[in-house]
This record gives C-alpha cells, structure tokens and sequence, in this order.
C-alpha cells in the first residue's frame, strides 16, 4: 500500500473516528436535548415556576425570611448555593443547594446533594422541593459535561480527548472530501439521489454532505465546549485575544471595617434592584469559602448570557465592592463571556437555537454513518478475499 498524507490522513480519520464514535453521540444527542431545556422547562415545569398572585396584594416577602423557609424545607442541611429571583409578578423563587463529593467516581456517588426549593414569594408557600440530582434536564447536563461519570481526571480525559478528535474528523473529512475539481462540486455539495439509489449511497452522501454544512457551527460548538472543559485551551485563546499581555483583574473594593447589616441579603436584593431597575431576573452566587463576597449577577436580557451585570458584595454588610459589565471585561473575558450564548446558539435568538439543534442531531448521526461506512467497506473487503480463495482453489 502506498501512503500519501491523503492515506494517512483517511486511516486516522477513520481509527480515531472509531474510537470516540461512541462518546462523540453521547456529547451531541444530550447537547442537542439540553439547547432548548430552558424552553422545555417553561412547559413541563410550569407547576413549579408559575403561581397566582395573591388577592390581598402583591408584597413580596423578605428574601431573608424565604431563605430560611428554604433551608428548613430541606432540613436544615445545607445553606444555598444560588438563588434565582424573577423580576416580574406571578413566579417562584428558587433555592438551589448543592453539595459534591469530589473523591468520588460516577456521579450518583460524585453528586451527595442537589435539591431545587420553589417558594411562592408572596406567601412563604414551599411550592415544589424538587430532587435536582435526578432531575431530567439536570442529567442530561451531567452526561454531556462529564459522561455521568462525575468530575474526575478519567471524566476530563474523555470529554476533552473525544472532542479534539472530533475537531479533528470535522476539519480531515473536509480535507477527504473537498472536490479539487470544479466539475465534481455540483454533486458533491448537493443529493443526487433517483429511486435506483442503495441506501449505502444515501448514507455516505449524508454523512459527507450534511458533515460538510454543518461543519461551521458543529466546530463552533466543539471549540466554546473546549474553553469550559481545557484549562489550557482556555488560557491559550484568553492569551491570543488579549494579544499575550497579561491581564490583572481589576481587584475589589476592601470592606469597610465595622459595618454591618442586620439582613445582609435584604440590603443586596434592595440595593442591585435599585441600581439596575431593568434586571429581569437576578442570581444570587454564594461561595463555599465564607470570605468570598456575594456575587450577584442581574440578567438585563433572558435570552443572553453575556449581557448580565456582575456586582459584588460584602457578606456581612451587604457594601458593594464591585461591579463588572460586559464592556468592562478585556478580550479574554468578553470570549469567555459570549462562550455560553455562542454554545447552545441563544447569541442570534430563537434561528440559531434551531440550527444549533439540528447539528448537535446531525453530528451524532456521523459515528453511526461512518461506522456504517466502515462496515459496508469491510464487508466487501471480506468478500473480495474470499472470492480470490475460491478462485484459487477451483
């Protein structure tokens, strides 16, 4: 056999292919269900999110008091991880609380703890306790992100090691399968099917022809993945987008010393809403280290991550320390903060969502297609040496 870099170049699509095949359907058909997870939630969990105001008035209760009506609903287990505070009449907020094991392999055992409390705020009324760690969406997250085996080093290996293969087939099928001539790119680029057609064909077109379409997005996709699950792939594009200066975040305001609010929550709910009326929803951060301030992140715009406003304040009384918009960032963190919108397709609205949707679908139909290939390939293979013996024989 002779090995030109095109040859070398097909076996490696082909093994490497192989090899990550399985994983590679996994990442897509669960990215391809979680792109509209939000919309699907309205739906399904309107039991949860919507509730009747009340006719006495529409006074809602301290956040601090719906924080302890929270915690007690779970037993006073746990203090929140994030609360979600809708800026508008007629919904609950939710108390999310989290606790992880990170020793621990596979994630029923890696995740101990992830409960959702929905609270009328109006009422105090526990709505909904919802067991977050089984919660359907919630796992198809944790399969997508870490393929349900927990946060771990085999988990990180995996994902990220599958993903630069599918980098690579994505860009090695192009170079495959580019028509050099200009006489082959009419049917190449578009389905030439009749009713003579075997269906070996129609699955070598599609794997070829919807691979090739969908390639832009399907790359667009791989690479936001690689900012969140490589460290390193992150560094380097905050590197190269900040031209290889180095960037120091702005450090926060020091607390003033002997202040203190009696309800620090209350004071920051007050304060941000005063601050940025427009907020649709607010999501309150509370870190596990008790010297980390209160982040608290005001989403303008439902629908775009990057648009939210970062303030930072004091635990324990309640100063603002900081506060951080989209402009504030330098290149580096304006790409980390679009990285969200540009994954799951919400940075163009409800058109990219679609075309997102269907590539995450179309790309964990390539494993299948190209196994197929390889399949029907090694069949014939098969066939031909076992004619040659027969001929040899007779």
């Amino acid at each position: 056999m002779q090995f030109t870099i095109k040859n070398i170049i097909g076996k490696l699509h082909l093994w490497l292919g192989l090899a990550s095949g399985i994983i590679v359907f996994i990442i897509s058909i669960t990215g391809c269900i979680y792109v509209f997870s939000e919309e699907m939630k309205s739906v399904f969990y309107e039991d949860r999110n919507q509730i009747t105001l009340p006719t006495s008035g529409t006074e809602r209760l301290p956040i601090s008091q719906l924080t302890q009506i929270a915690e007690k609903a779970i037993d006073n287990k746990y203090t929140f991880q994030n609360i979600v505070i809708p800026n508008f009449e007629g919904h609950t907020v939710s108390f999310i609380f989290q606790d992880t094991d990170e020793d621990k392999f596979l994630y029923p055992n890696y995740m101990k703890f992830n409960k959702t409390v929905f609270i009328n705020p109006y009422t105090g009324e526990v709505v909904k306790v919802e067991n977050t760690k089984w919660e359907f969406f919630n796992v198809i997250f944790w399969v997508h992100i870490t393929l349900f085996l927990g946060y771990n080093p085999v988990s990180h290996i995996l994902v990220v090691g599958a993903v630069w293969i599918f980098v690579f087939s994505l860009l090695s099928g192009l170079y495959l399968w580019w028509p050099f001539k200009k006489n082959q790119r009419k049917q190449s680029f578009s389905f030439r099917w009749t009713s003579s057609t075997k269906w070996r064909r129609k699955n070598y077109d599609l794997h070829k022809i919807l691979g090739f379409y969908f390639l832009p997005f399907a790359l667009l996709a791989a690479l936001t993945g690689l900012l969140w699950a490589s460290e390193d792939f992150n560094k380097a594009v905050k590197w190269a987008a900040n031209a290889g200066i180095e960037q120091e975040e702005k450090p926060l305001k020091e607390p003033t010393k002997g202040i203190y609010s009696l309800s620090p929550l209350d004071d920051i709910l007050k304060q941000t809403l005063n601050e940025i009326p427009e907020s649709k929803f607010l999501l309150i951060r509370r870190h596990p280290n008790d010297k980390v301030p209160y982040i608290v992140r005001s989403y303008v715009d439902e629908a775009l991550n990057f648009t939210r406003i970062e303030m930072y304040y004091d635990r324990n009384s309640a100063e603002l320390l900081g506060r951080q918009t989209f402009k504030d960032k330098n290149n580096g963190d304006k790409i980390q903060a679009l990285n969200y919108d540009l994954h799951v397709g919400s940075i163009g609205g409800l058109p990219t969502k679609i075309i997102m949707f269907i590539m995450s679908l179309t790309m964990a139909s390539l494993p299948i297609s190209g196994f197929l290939i390889w399949r029907g390939r090694k069949k014939k293979s098969s066939k031909r040496k076992s004619n040659k013996k027969s001929l040899v024989t007779h």
